[in-house]
This record gives structure tokens, C-alpha cells and sequence, in this order.
């Protein structure tokens, strides 16, 4: 990673946490010129992960362009998509052949699995996705399909009709899938149509669902719907600050649930 994306990402990880930032503040903290600065907020404005106001910028509202980037999501609890994603690595088989979506989570998963596969935990992994970030070292150590389309590089993903086409030609014993919200009643929300319409088909092509949502995603509705929770093929992955009532609501329809990070229950002293 360059100078300039290195201080891209710092000015946006600013920005997720202040909401606001002034051209000062930034030429302090990269002790960089003002006129550099000023080149970094218009190259990022143009990308969609900023918005230029007087004297500074802010975070695109809610009703703002795309809504939805993958850079600005993917530093956003960062923690728990970490804690997450390795603990969906972990319930990854030798000779699963896995479906990965685009999401900031699900990249976290495909991370560790491939620290596994390199350490001899795992082998003969297959791998199809629609994502576009995922490092050469993933590629590396398995059976790597990229699902053709077209590429949205605000999401970092391919969509379209093409993918759709290419989907259909496989068969997965597990799907590894991010969630934009997830109702009380279970069920699946997402950005988009086109990552809604990926999502439902990997769905009804996988013999298990792995859904992996940090807890603020928990009791929320998103644009569109890609299914629902329930019955034994699925599992939800979240975090510790899950709402322990809605947790257990899902457990009553079938749904397993494993709670990232927790400590496994020490055993009683005879």
C-alpha cells in the first residue's frame, strides 16, 4: 500500500470516529501541507467516502450516494468482524467447498482460513465469490473461482446478470454470508437488490448458511430482504453484546448460535 492510500485510509478511519473533520485537523495529523490535503478530500469525494464542507468534511448522510462503501464499513467494529470472522474460519472442513460474499465480515473470515489452510489445519478448500478484495495468498493456497459480472468498486464486488448466470452453476456445502440487518423475526436484510438476489441464490444452493452479523445488526431492517432465519442449516455468528433475548428467540427456531469471543464454560469441580 502506497503513501497516499496509507493516508487515505487514516483520514477515513478519522472520519468514522469524529464525524467531522477540519482541514486543520488533517494536515496535523498526517503533517502533511493544506494543499495536499485538499488533493486527498477531493480524490476521496469523488470516490463517494467523503463530503466536502466549509473549512473540512464529513461522512456522506444516510440519504447521500451508495450509501454503502467498503472501505468506510470495513473499519467499522473492527474488532468484532476479526473475532467473527475467525470464528467462522474455524467451523470451515477439509474439502468444503465454500460460497463467500462481499461483505467486510465474511473478507475477516477468508483471512484466517487462509492462515489455516497454510498451517495444515484445513486442505482441499474450494472457494467462489463475488468479492474483489481478497489477497493473492487466499488464492494461493486453494481452488479460487471469481464469479464473473460487473464490478462496483464503491462495494469492491462484481453484480449483475452474469454473475447471477455463473452462480447457478455450482452446489456448496457452506455459504459464508454478511447480513446489513437482521429483524426480530429473522429475518435476512441487505443493501441492495443485486446483493440481495446473490445472497438468496447462494441460499438455495448451499447445504448450510453461515450468517455473520456484529451485534449492531442485530434487530434492524435494511433495504432489501434475502431470506430467513430458521431451521437447522443456518448459523448466526455474532458478538458478546448481542441481545440475549433476541438470541434466544432465534434458538427457538432452530437456528444455532455461536457467540464470538465468549469463554467456554469452565467445567465443575467433582
Amino acid at each position: 500500500m502506497g503513501k497516499c492510500e496509507k493516508n487515505r485510509d487514516k483520514i477515513l478511519s478519522l472520519l468514522c470516529k469524529r464525524g467531522r473533520l477540519s482541514i486543520a485537523d488533517v494536515v496535523s495529523e498526517l503533517n502533511a501541507s493544506e494543499a495536499t490535503v485538499r488533493r486527498y478530500f477531493t480524490t476521496m469525494e469523488q470516490n463517494g467516502e467523503l463530503i466536502r464542507t466549509y473549512g473540512g468534511v464529513c461522512l456522506p448522510s444516510s440519504a447521500n450516494a451508495a450509501e454503502y462503501h467498503f472501505k468506510r464499513q470495513s473499519i467499522t467494529n473492527i474488532v468484532d468482524k476479526k473475532t467473527i470472522g475467525l470464528e467462522a474460519a474455524k467451523m470451515i472442513c477439509s474439502h468444503d467447498r465454500l460460497f463467500f460474499d462481499s461483505g467486510t465480515t465474511v473478507r475477516e473470515c477468508g483471512n484466517y482460513l487462509a492462515n489455516f489452510i497454510n498451517q495444515g489445519l484445513v486442505g482441499d478448500i474450494s472457494i467462489t465469490t463475488n468479492s474483489l478484495v481478497y489477497s493473492e495468498e487466499l488464492a494461493k493456497c486453494c481452488r479460487f473461482s471469481l464469479l464473473g459480472g460487473t464490478v462496483r468498486m464503491q462495494r469492491m464486488d462484481l453484480c449483475g446478470l452474469a454473475t447471477l448466470e455463473n452462480m447457478a452453476k455450482f452446489n456448496f456445502t457452506k455459504a459464508l454470508l454478511g447480513a446489513d440487518g437482521i429483524s426480530e423475526d429473522g429475518r435476512l436484510y441487505t443493501t441492495d437488490e443485486d446483493t440481495s438476489l446473490l445472497a438468496t441464490a447462494a441460499l438455495r444452493q448451499s447445504a448450510q448458511a453461515f450468517i455473520l452479523a456484529d451485534s449492531s445488526k442485530l434487530g434492524n431492517v435494511s433495504f432489501a430482504e434475502y431470506g430467513m432465519l430458521k431451521g437447522p442449516s443456518f448459523t448466526l455468528i455474532t458478538d458478546e453484546k448481542a441481545d440475549k433475548k433476541l438470541l434466544e428467540h432465534f434458538r427457538k427456531n432452530g437456528i444455532n448460535i455461536i457467540i464470538a469471543g465468549a469463554a467456554a464454560p469452565q467445567k465443575k469441580k467433582k
